[in-house]
């Protein structure tokens, strides 16, 4: 039985952190620019998140969404992550213009900086919440059921599936950083700031919508 609620929480970690999204486009930046190291620190911070939220869906802790009070919390948090990242977009792009006109920079931070960064785009990111108090919920029906008592397996299985994809990403991206120069930190920070500003974009709708719906529940 702790063989099958570990796995599950592989798969949990997996499908958690795997998805193209705005941390992994800033494990993507991280790892060219500073190596391995940088990218990770913004991985574990995600992975820190993700297995949060694995211990409050164990414990089933679901029902908050559906207190009277949710969706303006819910507003409160896009806006916040909508912010964060239009923030790091323009900053990406203007990272790119330093290159373009500078020596390389390496992009070299403080680990802890690094993992700041990733945990608060992962818990203000809306996806995030959607992904792990309604889309698991409804894909996996009765698979949580009774979690509380193997809770500690399944946060394992998270952990590993989440910190599986972290390390596995970070090498691919810090290796290429290590083959390409300053035209591929160029092309990173600029692809980089446009998704990023992309997701920013799509956040200010997606809490424009929720309050919208909370604003006709009045």
């Amino acid at each position: 039985m702790w063989v099958w609620m570990l796995w599950k929480g592989v798969l949990l970690g997996l499908g958690a952190a795997a998805p193209i999204g705005p941390v992994n486009v800033e494990i993507a930046r991280r790892s060219l620019r500073g190596g391995f190291w940088a990218g990770f620190g913004v991985g574990m911070g995600a992975v820190t998140v993700d297995v949060t939220y694995a211990v409050l869906l164990g414990l089933g802790m679901q029902w908050l969404l559906q207190q009277s009070w949710m969706p303006w919390a819910r507003v409160v948090v896009g806006v916040m992550g909508a912010g964060l990242l239009l923030y790091l977009g323009v900053g990406s792009l203007l990272s790119a213009r330093r290159v373009m006109g500078m020596k390389a920079d390496t992009g070299l931070e403080r680990p802890r900086r690094n993992y700041v960064r990733g945990l608060v785009m992962m818990a203000t990111n809306p996806l995030t919440l959607g992904f792990w108090f309604v889309v698991v919920p409804a894909a996996a029906g009765q698979m949580l059921v009774g979690a509380g008592r193997e809770l500690p397996i399944l946060c394992v299985g998270v952990f590993v599936g989440a910190m599986s994809w972290v390390v596995f990403f970070a090498t691919a991206m810090s290796g290429a950083g290590r083959l390409g120069k300053r035209g591929m930190l160029v092309a990173a920070d600029v692809a980089g700031g446009v998704i990023l500003l992309g997701f920013g974009g799509y956040a200010i709708i997606a809490a424009w919508g929720v309050w919208r719906v909370a604003c006709g529940h009045l």
